[in-house]
């Protein structure tokens, strides 16, 4: 749990940062501030990853980068909080994974619904190693930029050894991969997709899926969807299509397969959804007879505008939006809680946009006031 008197600062510094619920007039919203720069002696915590286990808790996973705000090759270990209350309090930060040589980082989250077992998707970068400096020759090893994967079966309480998944599914003249951060999906019917980038033999960024039909044992990966794109999310619809939503440009890329995640087809930008070239987040929203999809980022040019909004037609259009954070904000990850709730995880920052990492919590009423 926070310690109050540090909690009383924090919201003196960051407005709603650590107040209690708040009622409004149209809805219910708060917020806490989880990671700041400098806490623990860490320079920037950075790319979040957000999920409820099947009993209610909330696991927080970051970036914490030791020693700057850069990527991978940086020095980079993999920090946790969790919440039993659906966010009001967390637990002190916990290192899940840290490396002697080298770095691990942009995790995601993926809960299995049948077992419980909570997955963590991350990089590993060995020394020297990140997404412009690995090197093509081999389908992993020192020169590689690795998909690791690790799981919990006590909600995030211990987690099991890491497992280099990156031969599997690399083709060793691609220049690099990595997966991308935030939540992940399991389908309706069981298979687990990663969405990941692949850096080409030409140097050509491309958003793929990687994906699992027996649990996480083995993994193939799907076709590039388009080059250019980079970072992405899917969603799995009523029909079983799944949407991919993905970085590209100014407004966000979008593709629909019907085969679970694996091809795709025709991409087309949605003017709908502008981006500042950055990580976002998308979700479906299942409660009271409702079906919709949430979408999360930095609605602008530039890395500011933390915006959710919600479809009623599958992603065709988006007319609700509504600002969680109107200042500088970047990457984010939403997801839809047990109890009909919606939760956001995301950066944010007065003057920059990385300079905390923040927990928001808000019903749809709130959302929909916005109309």
């Amino acid at each position: 749990m926070l310690n109050h008197c540090v909690m009383t600062r924090r919201a003196a510094l960051a407005g709603l940062g650590a107040l209690p619920l708040l009622a409004r007039p149209a809805g219910r919203f708060e917020q806490i501030d989880l990671f700041h720069q400098d806490d623990d002696g860490v320079h920037t915590y950075r790319i979040p990853a957000l999920l409820e286990t099947r009993t209610g808790r909330l696991l927080a996973l970051v970036d914490a980068r030791h020693d700057s705000d850069r990527d991978l090759p940086a020095r980079i270990s993999l920090v946790l909080r969790t919440s039993s209350d659906r966010g009001r309090t967390w637990s002190q930060p916990v290192t899940i994974r840290k490396v002697a040589d080298g770095g691990v980082g942009d995790a995601s989250l993926m809960l299995d619904r049948r077992t419980g077992r909570v997955w963590c998707f991350h990089n590993y970068g060995p020394p020297g190693i990140g997404l412009m400096t690995a090197q093509p020759g081999e389908r992993t090893g020192s020169k590689t930029l690795q998909v690791h994967a690790m799981y919990s079966d006590d909600e995030g309480a211990t987690w099991s050894a890491p497992r280099d998944l990156t031969p599997q599914f690399k083709d060793p003249a691609w220049q690099g991969m990595f997966s991308a951060s935030g939540t992940d999906i399991q389908l309706s019917t069981g298979r687990y997709v990663v969405p990941v980038t692949v850096r080409d033999t030409a140097g050509v960024m491309c958003a793929r899926n990687i994906y699992s039909d027996d649990s996480g044992t083995t993994w193939k990966i799907g076709p590039s969807i388009a080059p250019g794109t980079d970072e992405s999310h899917c969603v799995e619809l009523a029909d079983g299509t799944v949407l991919q939503n993905m970085r590209n440009g100014h407004t966000r890329a979008v593709a629909r397969s019907t085969d679970g995640g694996v091809t795709f087809g025709p991409v087309t930008h949605d003017a709908a959804l502008i981006d500042p070239i950055c990580n976002a987040s998308i979700a479906r929203y299942r409660h009271g007879g409702r079906d919709l999809l949430l979408f999360t980022n930095a609605a602008s040019l530039k890395r500011e505008n933390l915006t959710i909004k919600l479809s009623a037609d599958g992603g065709v259009t988006w007319p609700i939006a509504r600002v969680i954070h109107a200042g500088p904000a970047s990457y984010s990850t939403v997801v839809v809680l047990n109890d009909g709730s919606i939760a956001v995880l995301y950066e944010r920052g007065e003057k920059s946009p990385i300079e905390k990492i923040t927990f928001a919590r808000f019903d749809l009423k709130w959302v929909e006031a916005a109309r």
